[in-house]
């Protein structure tokens, strides 16, 4: 999974805003089987906060800075807060 998001951020243009609704969404997206596959029974929470741990894991890199929190549409296409990230 780490690899996936690593390429997805590699993706996303310098010095580019993103959130980690926008990684989750991608992932749905365009790699719905992997998304699913590692799961392994966690809650809609507890595995966004699994995904978010693995963002800020590549932030440790130094390929993204946290700038911060986002207030974005998520998954439930409702709104709430998450980590806003900043492209380097």
């Amino acid at each position: 999974m780490k690899e996936i998001i690593k390429t997805i951020i590699e993706r996303i243009p310098p010095k580019t805003m993103f959130d980690s609704h926008t990684i989750i969404d991608y992932l749905l997206q365009n790699e719905s089987d992997t998304y699913l596959q590692n799961c392994n029974g966690k809650t809609t929470e507890l595995y966004q906060a699994f995904i978010g741990q693995i963002i800020s894991d590549i932030s440790e890199e130094g390929s993204i800075e946290n700038i911060g929190k986002s207030w974005s549409l998520n998954i439930h296409k409702t709104f709430s807060v998450c980590t806003c990230w900043k492209k380097l």
